[in-house]
């Protein structure tokens, strides 16, 4: 019966090396693999996390480099060997290399890459001479590429030849030049007669992506066809690499990060966060911060043209923050749902009164609630009927007001390509302060006759 595959725990690990016993901790990491390393050096001191990574083979230690996180890889390469590195470097493929290379600061990079085997180096400075976030600096390009006028057995042949390709769900078909005329499915070749050509098997409708497109293109199309590859073309239609699953994976992951980062309404850190420095975040954050800061004095300006309205009837002020909370709240979670529909192209400027009907009417109807909650609220204090009427009106109107703004405010944004999650979040919340408290004050003004 096989053995259950346990994993050892950073205590464990601690242990051995505050003790000495290396060799004991070489031997208990030969079974474990490289993911859960990087995951037990995540856990571990930088310093016991690097004696770990000086005990790892060459192979063991290249693919625990490709899966650590930003803090332990920032302290690898501070301390690892340069030449270590580049050797390790020249084990992965190279678009892990490049991913690897981008976030480090360009001497390091230089220097690293400078080290490393003239050709390896080559194909990666080729790879980084693209524009970041595009599918060129994604692909990789051991990519197989078959010949149609080959049959089957020469075929199967030539692939057994190879060395560790990293991709064969599919194999693509090029010309004499090199452009993709293409497909064969790799199950598609196991059950061909062992004569058939490959021109007579492949799928000739190949769906590329361009050596230029940006990532989130990419990302969509491999979606949306429910690829596990997607090839990769130069201007000329030329086979120049491919992307897998597993970095489209990634884009999904940074996409993401980026927008749960303008939901803050925060510009995206272009590197991990340890690796960002003080100033790259201050000024990433700074511009829409000092937006949001003058927005806000929106709010005062209300609240000093009803100054009257706050001297006579002082009880309006009990419900300030309660009013503006609630309409806050209400666009946060409008906004959240549009964003997503949006995202997941659900939601358009074709279709955008449907989406504001439906979110009106939501808003109406929580609103409704919240008032009768807020009546209540207001004759447990003893405001008086007629300032519980005030808050009564007062919260439907802007929990109302709150749905409209966030849902049309994001579907407008994406139509003129700004990016809905940096204006929607802090901006609605901060829009409908101002203009909750603006509705509070004329609903008072007016029931309450106060002149």
């Amino acid at each position: 019966m096989d053995e259950i595959y346990t994993l050892p725990k950073p205590e464990e690990i601690a242990a051995l090396i505050n003790e000495g016993q290396l060799s004991e901790l070489r031997t208990l990491l030969a079974d474990v693999h490289p993911a859960d390393i990087a995951g037990l050096m995540d856990e571990l001191p930088s310093d016991q996390a690097v004696i770990l990574f000086e005990l790892l083979s060459l192979d063991t230690a290249s693919e625990v480099l490709d899966e650590t996180g930003a803090i332990v890889r920032q302290e690898l390469v501070e301390k690892v060997d340069d030449e270590r590195l580049a050797d390790l470097l020249e084990n992965l493929p190279v678009d892990d290399v490049v991913e690897f290379l981008e976030d480090l600061p360009d001497d390091v990079s230089e220097r690293l890459i400078g080290l490393m085997e003239p050709e390896e180096a080559a194909e990666v400075q080729e790879m980084l001479a693209y524009e970041e976030d595009t599918a060129g600096r994604l692909m990789t390009t051991d990519v197989i590429a078959l010949r149609r006028q080959w049959t089957v057995n020469e075929t199967l042949d030539y692939l057994r030849s190879l060395e560790e390709p990293e991709m064969l769900h599919y194999l693509y078909v090029v010309d004499r030049d090199d452009r993709l005329v293409g497909v064969v499915p790799l199950r598609a070749l196991i059950v061909a007669p062992p004569d058939a050509t490959i021109g007579s098997i492949m799928i000739e409708q190949v769906v590329s992506v361009s050596v230029t497109a940006d990532q989130e293109e990419l990302a969509e199309m491999v979606s949306r066809y429910d690829f596990v590859a997607i090839p990769v073309t130069d201007e000329q239609g030329k086979l120049v690499g491919v992307v897998t699953v597993d970095d489209v994976l990634d884009i999904f992951e940074e996409e993401v990060t980026e927008d749960i980062q303008r939901l803050g309404s925060s510009e995206p850190l272009d590197q991990p966060y340890f690796s960002a420095s003080l100033f790259e975040i201050v000024k990433k954050r700074i511009g829409w911060l000092l937006l949001l800061f003058l927005a806000s004095t929106l709010s005062g300006e209300v609240l000093r043209f009803f100054q009257n309205e706050l001297d006579a009837v002082v009880a309006l002020t009990l419900f300030i923050t309660l009013i503006v909370g609630t309409g806050g709240n209400a666009g946060s979670q409008t906004v959240a749902t549009i964003i997503r529909a949006i995202t997941l192209d659900e939601v358009r400027m074709s279709n955008m009164w449907q989406a504001w009907r439906r979110e009106a009417s939501a808003g109406l109807i929580l609103g409704l609630v919240m008032g009768i909650v807020g009546v209540g609220r207001a004759l447990l204090w003893g405001t008086g009927y007629e300032v519980a009427l005030v808050v009564a009106l007062t919260l439907p109107a802007v929990v109302t007001w709150s749905t409209t703004a966030a849902t049309i405010i994001p579907i407008v944004a994406d139509r003129v390509r700004i990016d809905p999650t940096v204006i929607s979040g802090p901006m609605i919340t901060t829009l409908v302060d101002a203009t909750g408290l603006l509705i509070h004050f004329s609903l008072a003004r007016l029931i309450l006759d106060i002149v």
